[in-house]
């Protein structure tokens, strides 16, 4: 089975990449937030406050492994897929993966403005709980086979470097298996 995961801290631009190089190669788009969201018929932050953290992570790692057994899908992974060991070797086993980051301040203007409120950012000092996070996560997204600094790139020209690295299509979208 071969995929592409997209991994990376929240507002790195990892759903909009992943839809447009999806697109680009040919490929399926998978986005575990999304699928989730289907799924349990509720939002993720509705998710947090029935069951909390550790309950929303149970359901994205159960999402991950189901879409990890398909092929020649682009999946898009919440930032925090990466805090169980279990869900990096499911992503290793099963596909490459892409570190899509970026720098603090781009993420915080990012996320900050985002109307949609996320869960682990929420209340008054979201810049504080950012940084608190980034800290947290440093050096858990770095055993990916790529890293692309999303930072001061449109989202075409990250997925143009997928491709190019990859060497996964053509223009018009005739793709080739990560092999």
């Amino acid at each position: 089975m071969t995929n592409l995961y997209l991994i990376g801290f929240m507002g790195s631009g990892k759903s909009t990449v992943g839809r447009l190089l999806a697109e680009r190669i040919g490929w399926s788009f998978a986005d575990t937030d999304d699928e989730i969201v289907r799924r349990e018929g509720m939002e993720i932050p509705e998710i947090f406050a029935k069951g909390g953290e550790s309950f929303f992570r149970d359901l994205e790692q159960a999402t991950l492994l189901e879409l990890s057994g398909r092929s020649g899908w682009v999946i898009a992974t919440g930032g925090g897929i990466v805090l169980r060991g279990r869900n990096v070797e499911i992503m290793k086993a099963s596909g490459k993966t892409v570190y899509l980051s970026a720098r603090e301040e781009v993420l915080a203007a990012r996320l900050v403005g985002d109307p949609a409120v996320r869960p682990l950012l929420g209340g008054d000092s979201r810049i504080a709980r950012l940084h608190e996070l980034l800290q947290e996560r440093r050096g858990m997204y770095e055993w990916a086979d790529l890293t692309i600094d999303t930072s001061d790139q449109t989202a075409q020209a990250v997925v143009e470097a997928i491709v190019n690295h990859f060497g996964l299509g053509e223009p018009g979208g005739r793709a080739v298996r990560l092999g």
